[in-house]
């Protein structure tokens, strides 16, 4: 399942993001966009569909230490477009 993580701008001004990975993800980053590109702001959407994982091997075997998401630019219209 990707990840999904709208980047949020105003007046070219960094603010944040959203991210999510929930089953109803692609749901939420529409409607979020929807409405923060209608009250001016700027969006770019980063989707990762796999993450790199460091891992520990031990007498108890191996385990996860952390995992990052590799998110790569995707085009915010073409998830808009898809909608249900």
């Amino acid at each position: 399942m990707p990840i999904f993580r709208l980047t949020i701008r105003h007046d070219d001004q960094l603010l944040g993001h959203f991210e999510s990975d929930l089953p109803a993800a692609l749901q939420a980053i529409q409607k979020i966009a929807a409405s923060l590109s209608a009250s001016g702001y700027s969006l770019d959407l980063l989707v990762a569909h796999s993450e790199r994982r460091l891992l520990e091997s031990g007498p108890d075997g191996v385990r996860m230490i952390s995992r990052e998401p590799l998110f790569v630019p995707e085009s915010l219209e073409q998830y808009l477009d898809s909608a249900p």
